[in-house]
């Protein structure tokens, strides 16, 4: 004997769709307050090969990325400075050793980050010429931007964001030059979270008045939060994007079937 449903077939089709929908609307919301808060990502595919099949690699070789001198922009707001001093990192203030700093953090999080995503890759040995079928991850930071902290704690809402840009090829090695499989610029900027004055004058909405102690300890924890606003996570977010750029270019590209075992 069929046992009877409590809902007819429609209507539970219909109810089905509409949790579905739900779900999709929460799951889209959380992802756009993270990116809010946290920080985003973007990719802008400048060309892709279009060729005949090619060998597929057999691993990935992330060389250190190019660190113009005039890309590089450190941050001078007395919240910086602050920092750096508590956290005894006086050298980093300086151009040279914020550019050694976000390149050295990038191809780290790359190399793992590709691994993670089941591409086979270790970091190039320097001017090593690389062996055939290796995939070869070059690229230029076109900006490193640490931003404004004082900005981002008291402001917030993208004001005085940290901002690390960069341009990316991907190529494959071969017995003569190169083949260029992917080319495009990615962008990673710290999020857009409210700063301390918004904090403070929401409190100052309900209670009427906020005292400067309180006002202070809105800063503090908004220096606290910032841990995500700086050019080292911006990296991190940027390696993430390029490892899910080239770990789409091996399942996408069609590549070369692999010749047949010679007879013993």
């Amino acid at each position: 004997m069929l046992r009877k449903t409590n809902k007819p077939p429609a209507r539970a089709a219909a109810w089905i769709v509409a949790v579905a929908a739900a779900l999709a609307a929460a799951l889209h919301a959380q992802n756009a307050a993270k990116k809010l808060l946290v920080g985003d990502t973007k990719v802008d595919v400048v060309a892709k090969y279009q060729g005949d099949p090619l060998p597929k690699p057999e691993k990935a070789l992330v060389y250190d990325f190019e660190v113009p001198p005039e890309v590089v922009s450190v941050d001078t707001s007395p919240a910086a400075r602050v920092h750096r001093r508590r956290a005894a990192a006086e050298a980093a203030g300086s151009p040279e050793a914020l550019a050694r700093q976000v390149q050295a953090a990038f191809s780290k999080a790359l190399v793992r980050e590709l691994q993670q995503a089941s591409v086979p890759a270790e970091a190039a040995a320097g001017a090593d010429t690389p062996p055939p079928h290796s995939l070869l991850v070059k690229g230029d930071f076109t900006a490193i931007d640490q931003g404004n902290k004082t900005k981002r704690i008291l402001i917030g809402f993208g004001k005085g964001a940290s901002d690390v840009q960069a341009h990316v090829t991907v190529s494959l090695a071969s017995e003569q030059e190169p083949v260029a499989l992917l080319e495009f610029n990615v962008k990673s900027q710290s999020g857009k979270k409210p700063g301390a004055a918004a904090t403070v004058g929401a409190g100052a909405a309900t209670m009427g008045t906020v005292s400067a102690p309180s006002a202070a300890a809105g800063v503090g924890a908004g220096g606290v939060l910032d841990t995500a606003a700086t050019v080292e996570a911006d990296a991190s977010r940027m390696a993430k994007r390029v490892a899910k750029q080239i770990a789409q270019l091996m399942t996408s590209q069609p590549w070369a079937s692999a010749p047949p075992p010679e007879p013993h």
